[in-house]
């Protein structure tokens, strides 16, 4: 049958500015929907997997519009719970070469920030769930649903459920101060953490890491060390990194890292050199492969590998959603020529 993966957080509008015009120049704007947690729902549905998606939206033609943009894709949205005024938004703005992509959120006052905790029947709500995923954005988007995360992690580590937590740490909602003294009290309950070049100074408070954008993959030795801080301080079973070179919008040099805390082994990927079409979601396309590979039994260096490929994938493609399958990730991850091949 398979194993289920429900995430929890907060799906929104997406506006973009098309052609790479900064918001100032738009006169028309490209619409989607998406959110960390929405975008791994569906990245793990289109790879085959049984994911479902937990939330608030409003009861209105917005939030139904932002919920078929999962159910077409096969995520099960049974458990949203529909309430509120406001779908939030945000507007994507795609850079340009030196000109970084950048982001202006409207999230205040939507249908999850003004949510109680208590909206949430979590023993209703995890019923057939074998794992829960969330990022640090559900929680910086208000302080009950920083609660529900709590609540939900609570309540899965009673039933057994695997828990999975990417820190994702997001400045324009909340401070490194209020990010590390949140993640204080939830990754005690996860199982599995993941964090980047950017968590792990601002979100977890570690300086291990230098959060350098440039030089990560040459400094990679010190994401096991930040893997090995967060098993010991947080009692994770495994951490999982992207591992980067940013040189322009345009161009990075990715690759995978995977540290497990019983063994106190790590795996790193192959580097990846990529041409960037849209460098968005790739960090929830990196999470979905991950998940996928773990609940799929798939060797560490194995999912790793299948991890960074789906995360790869994902900058080639425009919007939110990773539609890429399994097996269109896997050729990637096992492909000497990186996949580049024509498919005849």
């Amino acid at each position: 049958m398979g194993k289920t993966v429900l995430t929890f957080g907060e799906i929104m509008m997406r506006l973009s500015p098309k052609d790479h015009l900064r918001i100032e120049q738009a006169i028309e704007f490209d619409v989607r929907y998406g959110g960390a947690e929405a975008n791994t729902a569906l990245s793990l549905a289109y790879q085959g997997d049984k994911a479902a998606y937990v939330s608030v939206v409003p009861a209105n033609r917005l939030g139904e519009c932002a919920l078929r943009s999962l159910k077409v894709y096969d995520v099960d949205t049974s458990r949203v719970v529909r309430q509120g005024d406001r779908l939030g938004s945000y507007v994507f703005e795609v850079g340009a070469s030196q000109r970084g992509n950048g982001c202006v959120y409207d999230r205040k006052y939507s249908a999850i920030n003004m949510a109680k905790r208590d909206v949430f029947d979590w023993d209703e709500i995890l019923k057939g769930v074998d794992v829960f995923y969330f990022s640090g954005v559900t929680p910086a988007v208000s302080d009950e649903m920083a609660a529900a995360c709590k609540d939900a992690l609570t309540a899965c580590r009673a039933k057994g459920i695997t828990t999975v937590c990417d820190v994702n740490y997001r400045g324009k909602m909340w401070s490194p101060e209020k990010s590390q003294a949140t993640m204080k009290e939830l990754l005690p309950l996860v199982d599995i953490c993941i964090a980047n070049d950017e968590d792990a100074p601002a979100g977890l408070g570690m300086t291990c890491v230098s959060g350098s954008l440039a030089h990560g993959i040459e400094e990679r030795d010190t994401y096991v060390e930040m893997a090995r801080q967060i098993c010991a301080e947080y009692g994770c079973k495994k951490v999982a990194s992207v591992v980067r070179n940013i040189s322009c919008v345009e161009r990075s040099i990715w690759m995978g890292m995977l540290f497990d805390a019983e063994s106190g082994e790590h795996w790193f990927s192959p580097a990846h050199d990529v041409h960037v079409l849209e460098g968005v979601a790739a960090g929830d396309a990196f999470n979905a492969g991950l998940v996928h590979a773990l609940i799929n039994d798939f060797a560490p260096q194995d999912a790793v590998n299948y991890a960074i490929a789906a995360s790869i994938l994902k900058l080639t493609i425009k919007g939110d959603s990773n539609l890429v399958t399994a097996d269109e990730i896997a050729a990637v991850a096992s492909a000497a020529d990186g996949g580049t091949r024509v498919a005849r």
